[in-house]
């Protein structure tokens, strides 16, 4: 039923005038909370419960009138009864098969009576059976609902565990992928930082070569130097600013190059550096140098003027970059 037919049949269920199936969804509806409705059945039973206060009292018929409408109706019934098998009517046949055990005076009344019996208990039955058929089909209705949804719920649980044990699946696959990601990072890391080490062992190793390489060429000039019967070799003596510092410079006239070789020599400041000096008619600039941690030098010098025309060489402290002249203190010094 929808809201409409419900709120229309309400005043009907205040005053008990509904049939069963009517009276449930009415019922059901009320159930639901619907506020509205609520109080509609509410006002509606209120004034149900006033009309017998409301009819006017009237007096009850006497006996003699009531004996004397049931005859009349007995009479009438008797004259309107269809005919039976034997060509009498039910009344009659009533009254015919009454008449051995019951006076002829009440032979009309019970007749009577029994017909209305007789009647009643048909329409009894009828509805018994109308309402037991009703019920019947509506169980039916309730069974087959009730079979479908235990159907879509088994159905419905069936997909659930199925769900579930693909969830759990895959949460084992993804926790499973997660430790291997997690160790190939660990490991990835531990590659970089061997990888790290590596490159500064090469670095380390590459610049010791190239420190090796730098000694061993100029190891090889040495060498050439001290192997050419045109070297000549000049010594450079420390004076008061480092008296255990020395030096020497192997000049080569044909190539015009040399190899300067210091030792001992003080640490440099910070912002400092060596400066060698030729002089000449006045001091020419023959390169700067720094020292090792051994305190030592060597540098492959060209360039230099002619042996000849320089009277001694010079080594000074300047600033680093050098200095066009000697500015600093004189640290080693030596004639040609």
């Amino acid at each position: 039923m929808t809201h409409e037919e419900i709120e229309d049949a309400i005043p009907l269920y205040a005053i008990g005038a509904l049939d069963r199936s009517e009276r449930t969804a009415v019922e059901s509806h009320l159930l639901t909370g619907c506020g509205t409705c609520h109080v509609l059945a509410k006002d509606y039973q209120a004034v149900a419960g006033l009309l017998p206060f409301g009819l006017r009292s009237v007096a009850p018929p006497s006996k003699s009138k009531i004996l004397a409408a049931v005859f009349e109706n007995a009479a009438s019934a008797d004259q309107g009864d269809t005919v039976g098998a034997d060509g009498l009517g039910v009344g009659a046949w009533i009254n015919e098969w009454l008449a051995p055990f019951i006076k002829p005076s009440l032979q009309p009344v019970i007749s009577v009576v029994l017909l209305l019996l007789l009647a009643g208990t048909g329409w009894y039955a009828w509805m018994t059976h109308r309402q037991v058929a009703n019920e019947a089909g509506q169980r039916e209705q309730i069974e087959a609902a009730l079979h479908d949804a235990s159907t879509r719920t088994a159905a419905l649980q069936r997909d659930l565990t199925q769900q579930e044990q693909a969830l759990a699946s895959l949460k084992e696959e993804v926790e499973h992928r997660i430790g291997t990601v997690s160790d190939t990072r660990n490991k990835l890391i531990e590659r970089e930082a061997e990888l790290d080490i590596v490159r500064e062992e090469l670095s380390r190793r590459e610049q010791e070569t190239a420190g090796l390489r730098k000694a061993l060429a100029q190891r090889d000039d040495m060498l050439t130097f001290l192997r050419s019967a045109h070297v000549k070799v000049v010594s450079l003596a420390g004076i008061e600013s480092a008296k255990s510092a020395g030096a020497f410079l192997l000049y080569d006239n044909e190539t015009k190059k040399a190899f300067f070789y210091a030792f001992n020599m003080p640490e440099l400041p910070p912002g400092k550096t060596y400066q060698l000096w030729a002089i000449v008619d006045k001091p020419m600039s023959a390169g700067t140098f720094r020292t090792d941690s051994g305190h030592k030098s060597r540098v492959v010098l060209k360039d230099l003027p002619d042996l000849s025309r320089v009277s001694k060489f010079a080594v000074s402290l300047e600033p680093e970059g050098g200095r066009p002249q000697p500015t600093g203190t004189i640290y080693l010094v030596g004639q040609t």
